[in-house]
């Protein structure tokens, strides 16, 4: 099976011709489905576009939401949007919601946003302001500290949800699990220009939430694997946490989606085989922002 992985795509920046190019190139590719860790579309265009998606490439399309696919709405109206659309189209399968999705018998997808939770790096001290704090209803607070209590509990439900989705791994016999996040779920997978996030910008740029529950399950079963693949940074790297557990995060640029590279499982054997590479030179551009 193979899996063309996508992020931080910001469809809504780009012209039809450039979102018809980009699936003609997914489809050129033959990949069996298609993964995509967030940041689609701002808010208005979202739907659409995952709909749009999903008639032209006529694939699964597993996917999570990114902070940009909240803008000009809010995070409860959009999920309610996003999963009415998932429930009706057989091609969207929206991994917050869908449960696990078995790849081949022995490896399984999980995903959730995963939304930065502002406890890693400096949260109080940071002088950073994104436009998330502007455009996302429920991160729209009078006081810094109230924001960071918002970002607290949004990770803290992305942790909940993935620790239930790891007990049902573990109960179906899973040995290794791929899981989409949009936000890097530890500082050491947090990247600007091939150099770690300094913690000035950690707190917008990570879930510590997420990281604890990937890394505590990692530690009690070390004979499951797991690959973690998110975007959010703009910019590319690898990081090894531990001996099962490293995690893939993808560069972007803004007007340019492109795909960051493909999955592999063997179908074919009990053992999954997945591999990310970048099979196109521009699909290792890196930038800062979010």
């Amino acid at each position: 099976m193979k899996i063309a992985w996508l992020t931080d795509l910001h469809l809504n920046l780009v012209c039809e011709t450039e979102v018809n190019k980009l699936c003609d190139v997914i489809l050129n590719t033959d990949s069996d489905a298609i993964l995509i860790t967030g940041d689609i579309a701002s808010a208005r265009q979202l739907c659409r576009q995952l709909e749009y998606l999903a008639t032209r490439l006529m694939k699964p399309i597993y996917f999570v939401l990114g902070n940009h696919d909240y803008y000009g709405s809010s995070i409860r109206q959009q999920n309610s949007d996003v999963g009415r659309l998932a429930k009706k189209n057989p091609y969207l399968v929206w991994l917050s919601r869908s449960g696990i999705v078995q790849l081949s018998p022995d490896t399984c997808l999980i995903g959730h946003e995963g939304l930065a939770d502002g406890r890693l790096g400096d949260p109080l001290g940071s002088t950073v302001v994104l436009n998330d704090y502007l455009h996302i209803e429920e991160l729209r607070q009078p006081t810094k500290e109230l924001r960071i209590k918002v970002q607290n509990k949004l990770g803290d439900a992305a942790a909940r949800y993935l620790r239930k989705q790891l007990k049902s791994v573990v109960a179906a016999g899973y040995t290794k699990i791929i899981v989409a996040l949009h936000v890097p779920p530890f500082p050491e997978a947090c990247w600007h220009l091939g150099q770690n996030t300094d913690d000035n910008f950690l707190p917008h740029f990570g879930c510590r939430a997420t990281g604890a529950v990937l890394k505590a399950f990692s530690l009690k079963h070390a004979d499951i694997d797991m690959s973690i693949y998110c975007g959010h940074t703009h910019s590319g790297g690898y990081a090894q946490i531990l001996p099962n557990l490293q995690v893939h995060t993808s560069g972007a640029e803004y007007r340019d989606p492109r795909i960051s590279g493909f999955i592999y499982v063997d179908a074919t054997t009990i053992e999954g085989r997945y591999t990310m590479y970048e099979p196109l030179k521009h699909c290792v551009t890196c930038l800062q922002g979010t």
